[in-house]
């Protein structure tokens, strides 16, 4: 049996199926400005749905300048996507006196209980919709950290960072964070937050 009658058809075999393989799947690869671009497409066709009008309309309907939305989706550069809704200022009470909750400032250590939601989108779906992906509001202990110091690897993303700072103690907000200012993944977080301690 001649070696080379039959090593030489399997390495062109290879070598073909190789190449075949490798062109097939550079159609499949986006670059990382095609999936920030699907990422905020997806972002405004959830605006656009049920849930996010909802929001706005809860929002609008309140008669208290307590609740207010901040869209910086029109910004240019790094806060560009990101959504803040205020729920409740957050309220505190002393000597029998509701007097407002201490406001998050720069360098103070806060505790948050948050939930953590995915926007996305799936054959069939009739609209982008949420995925509840983690949270803590469960749990006896806050996730405590120092604001302006944001750590995505605990899931204290920039975008949550920035949107703490709007809060006071006692405060629940809703914020929507783009994946430049969440886990450069290219998903979208929603996240749902209040603050349960700040340090003096």
């Amino acid at each position: 049996m001649n070696i080379k009658k039959v090593v030489r058809p399997l390495v062109f075999t290879v070598i073909l199926g190789l190449m075949i393989f490798s062109s097939c799947k550079k159609d499949d690869i986006k670059s990382p400005r095609e999936l920030y671009a699907e990422e905020l497409a997806l972002l405004e066709k959830f605006k656009e749905g049920d849930i996010y009008q909802g929001w706005l309309e809860e929002a609008n309907a309140s008669d208290t300048d307590e609740i207010f939305v901040i869209d910086s989706s029109e910004a240019v550069g790094r806060y560009n996507g990101l959504v803040y809704f205020q729920l409740k200022k957050g309220y505190t009470i002393i000597e029998g006196d509701t007097v407002p909750g201490d406001t998050v400032l720069l360098g103070k250590r806060v505790g948050i209980k948050f939930k953590m939601y995915y926007i996305l989108d799936s054959v069939g779906a009739e609209a982008p919709y949420l995925a509840l992906v983690a949270g803590n509001e469960t749990s006896a202990d806050p996730v405590v950290y120092t604001v302006g110091q944001p750590d995505a690897k605990s899931g204290i993303y920039p975008g949550l960072d920035l949107g703490i700072r709007y809060m006071n103690s006692y405060g629940k907000s809703r914020i929507l964070i783009p994946s430049t200012l969440g886990g450069n993944d290219y998903v979208t977080r929603v996240m749902e937050v209040k603050i349960t301690y700040i340090g003096r």
